[in-house]
């Protein structure tokens, strides 16, 4: 049997003290430094671990919600006066929690990686007159947009719309020769139809003005009255028609401040901005 001899007992101290020295984390000045030989390969084990556990170390990621009522129903369960704040993002339209913000009453930071997002979407009928407004479209493709829309419109009733909308595919082969605003506010277009090779017939259409349309701005949101005008221009015996939203970005703004006063309802501060 092998004895060892007192120099090699201190040969094997010295090289454990160096091992030890360098497996372990130095902290210095805030920083912290850990020396390994070369050709070690670093594996990080904090995933893994944290993986089989029974619990996370802590909340963390982002879930998102399409009510306002799932949104604070989830604050109310999740969060606490002391750590959350709510951003509100008028122009993306969003309300975005950050339940473990940095402390309010304390200098003590927050992970901030723990949030709930609420966004307030379009439904697909405003989005729809949102697209068409102000684009210019050919008698037969605006009577059509009319007729598939009709239920949108509140002023005047959709009967008076749908009466224009099927005058004008039934006129769609006349030409439109003058127009002249009424003192009822509608606008009357004169026309002329063929109706053989020798003989014609001279006729008049009228339009109103203006219209307003009556629809939810938002997803699960309440509905919203916004006035349109009715615009048309007359080029080489053809008309062409089109409106214009009046203020559509108005009201979006105004059914979002909505949101952002129900999101105050729940006690947590709201802050207008992005986290």
């Amino acid at each position: 049997m092998m004895s060892t001899t007192p120099a090699n007992d201190d040969l094997i101290s010295t090289i454990r003290d160096l091992a030890n020295a360098g497996a372990e984390v130095k902290e210095i000045e805030g920083t912290f430094h850990l020396v390994a030989p070369a050709g070690y390969q670093h594996i990080d084990l904090t995933k893994v671990i944290h993986a089989v556990a029974e619990t996370p170390q802590r909340k963390a990621g982002t879930s998102h919600l399409d009510s306002m009522e799932s949104l604070s129903k989830y604050l109310l369960d999740q969060a606490s006066n002391t750590r959350c704040y709510i951003y509100a993002d008028t122009a993306s339209r969003t309300l975005t929690a950050v339940l473990n913000d940095h402390y309010s009453d304390d200098e003590t930071p927050g992970w901030r990686d723990h949030r709930a997002v609420y966004k307030a979407e379009l439904t697909r009928e405003f989005a729809n007159w949102l697209s068409h407004s102000g684009k210019a479209m050919e008698q037969e493709e605006f009577a059509t947009f009319l007729e598939d829309n009709i239920a949108d419109i509140a002023e005047p009733s959709g009967e008076t719309l749908m009466a224009v909308a099927l005058t004008l595919q039934a006129k769609s082969e006349v030409s439109f020769k003058s127009h002249r605003r009424l003192d009822n506010g509608q606008v009357q277009l004169g026309y002329s139809e063929n109706v053989s090779t020798t003989a014609g017939a001279d006729g008049t259409l009228e339009i109103p003005r203006e219209f307003a349309i009556g629809l939810r701005l938002f997803k699960n949101g309440v509905g919203y009255k916004i006035r349109a005008r009715l615009k048309y221009r007359l080029t080489a015996s053809k008309v062409k028609f089109w409106y214009e939203l009046d203020r559509a970005e108005n009201a979006i703004e105004e059914a979002f401040a909505g949101y952002v006063a129900s999101a105050q309802a729940t006690g947590f501060t709201v802050l207008m901005g992005r986290p």
